[in-house]
């Protein structure tokens, strides 16, 4: 009776103690730069299945969240627009939102390729500049461009196209592999009173990845490799 009242608790703290263990590695291994985009596989809800689901990314992996790193007051914080709008968060809040049963953060890392930056060298400092009028706005739940509210991966492709074309907007999809709109869409376009803006320009954390200029320097799935 002990071993069986035991077995599950070693497991939990086991489980917890290689999570943080890994955390620490991470957090030491890794070497935040301005500019970085980390694209987070998020296991929040049944939405953000759905969105992972109409966007496939690099690595065949899926992802439905993007921040984007930057340095203030001496610490590297990771700007995204976020259910509570557009905010700066501890890059240890960030990686922490969703994690493998082996507690490794489910995100991968990927920088501007520098080859792209020596012909753009203050391209993410404008990004960067430009990020702060969109601060405290609010998160875009309709999903919508030129609306004043921002989802995540909207937010990024606004402060880093303008003089330059980065990243790319593309008709967006809400529907499944057989052609039918997810029963989560329906739903959640229902709740918010209007059409599911099928077909309208939009971006996706999942299109981003595919960006030829970006060059992947972290992947969960190798997670004791840095590049």
């Amino acid at each position: 009776m002990l071993c069986k009242i035991l077995i599950p608790i070693l497991f939990v703290f086991n489980l917890l103690l290689s999570q943080n263990n890994y955390l620490d590695f991470f957090l030491l291994n890794y070497q935040p730069e301005e500019g970085h985009f980390i694209f987070q596989d998020l296991d929040s809800s049944p939405l953000c299945d759905a969105i992972e689901e109409v966007t496939p990314g690099i690595f065949n992996q899926n992802y439905s969240h993007v921040g984007m790193v930057i340095k203030r007051n001496k610490n590297y914080e990771v700007l995204e627009a976020y259910v509570n709008g557009v905010k700066t968060v501890t890059l240890e809040e960030f990686i922490n939102r969703s994690s493998t049963k082996s507690g490794i953060p489910k995100i991968t890392i990927a920088k501007i390729h520098p080859y792209y930056l020596n012909e753009n060298t203050d391209l993410i400092q404008r990004a960067i500049e430009k990020s702060k009028n969109y601060l405290n706005k609010k998160y875009d739940i309709n999903f919508l461009m030129d609306n004043d509210s921002y989802y995540c991966s909207e937010f990024i492709y606004e402060i880093f196209n303008g003089d330059t074309c980065f990243f790319n907007l593309s008709p967006m999809t809400y529907k499944k592999s057989n052609g039918k709109f997810h029963e989560i869409w329906i739903e959640y376009f229902n709740e918010l009173k209007m059409d599911i803006p099928e077909g309208k320009p939009g971006i996706n954390p999942g299109k981003m990845t595919l960006n030829k200029n970006l060059k992947f320097i972290f992947n969960y799935k190798k997670p004791y490799d840095f590049n």
